[in-house]
């Protein structure tokens, strides 16, 4: 299982509620992720509870599915060292036996697209969580300049928020 450091800046963001916003992220659509995420029973010695994931590539279910591993640690505000792993369809199988009782599984359709040669993630979370989206941006530096997309309304930066976390989230409902 490697481990990577992730830097990254997250917004929620007003939903597009107009096909010309759809149009705008289309134009530039890299792929489209639908990601069901389920968070496991903390083990002791954890900082951090695990996750698995499922998530289906492209428009349709006969698409190339994923299942990961993945458990980050906070490092500082947007910054966390991050590990994951690709599992079999068994494994993940197995390990939803250990979800979490407390918490949803989040599901989510994921838009991947560029804007001014950088690659956003727009979230649009799906029951009981409707409503949502967040933008998030992975950067190469701390210091990086970010151009937020004009079709895209920005409520407020919530990198630090940890409110907005998926963990956090999931724990919502």
């Amino acid at each position: 299982m490697s481990t990577k450091l992730e830097i990254e800046k997250k917004f929620l963001i007003s939903p597009p509620k107009s096909w010309i916003q759809i149009s705008k992220i289309f134009d530039n659509l890299i792929d489209v992720k639908r990601i069901s995420q389920v968070y496991l029973n903390k083990k002791d010695g954890e900082e951090e509870c695990a996750r698995i994931r499922k998530t289906i590539f492209g428009l349709k279910d006969d698409l190339d599915v994923r299942y990961d591993f993945n458990q980050k640690q906070f490092v500082e505000n947007g910054v966390s060292k991050e590990k994951e792993v690709e599992i079999s369809k068994d494994k993940y199988e197995e390990l939803l036996k250990d979800k979490n009782k407390d918490q949803i599984i989040l599901s989510k359709t994921r838009f991947l697209f560029n804007y001014k040669d950088q690659v956003f993630e727009l979230d649009l979370f799906k029951e009981p969580l409707n409503g949502l989206a967040i933008l998030e941006l992975e950067l190469k530096k701390k210091d990086q300049q970010i151009f937020i997309p004009p079709f895209l309304k920005v409520i407020k930066n919530i990198t630090n928020n940890p409110k907005f976390n998926n963990f956090n989230l999931a724990s919502t409902v």
